[in-house]
């Protein structure tokens, strides 16, 4: 068992249960592209680090995951590359939108810019996101369904396979926008 500074918790072989929020809130994750390069991008790393999808949904300002390794150093690898990539793309759409005159882009492209540490020229994601490790079948099951109940608990939707940017459809019987992982305990 590993954990960082911030206290996230990585156990071999269990389930990384991950939140990420977008800098001071801002609801950039609104944006149907936006939403559409995050989902690329985590099909593309689970590909890469070859871990197993479990879950997701992407809200206005948050993020959820759910995904298997069986060694804990390649989810804490994933979500890394994961939370860079998607900084990168977040802020290349911000950077378009402003450069067009959109408004509300230069303001949340300035704080993404104001936020940089350590040479980094933009920070998207907020440093603390959180790991949680699931290790029995009916957590998982808890953190799916907190997951999925999250655009219905904001109103976004009235039923959670109808928030398209989540794995709650597939849940349902339902095409996802990228597939889920087959696992079994």
């Amino acid at each position: 068992m590993t954990s960082n500074r911030y206290h996230n918790t990585y156990i071999d072989g269990a389930v990384c249960f991950w939140t990420s929020s977008i800098i001071n809130h801002l609801p950039v994750l609104r944006s149907p592209t936006a939403c559409l390069r995050v989902l690329e991008t985590l099909d593309n790393c689970r590909a890469r680090y070859g871990v197993k999808l479990l879950g997701y949904v992407i809200m206005p300002e948050h993020i959820h995951i759910a995904i298997w390794a069986e060694k804990s150093s390649t989810s804490q690898v994933f979500i890394r590359q994961f939370l860079k990539m998607t900084s990168a793309e977040i802020a290349s759409l911000a950077s378009s939108a402003a450069e067009k005159g959109n408004k509300q882009a230069v303001d949340w492209y300035e704080q993404f810019r104001n936020r940089a540490r350590q040479g980094a020229r933009v920070r998207v994601w907020k440093e603390r996101g959180r790991a949680f490790p699931v290790t029995r079948e009916d957590g998982l099951i808890q953190k799916l369904n907190y997951m999925h109940e999250n655009p219905i608990r904001r109103n976004l939707v009235t039923i959670a396979e109808d928030w398209k940017y989540s794995s709650a459809s597939h849940y349902a019987g339902k095409s996802a926008l990228i597939s889920i992982d087959q696992f079994d305990w």
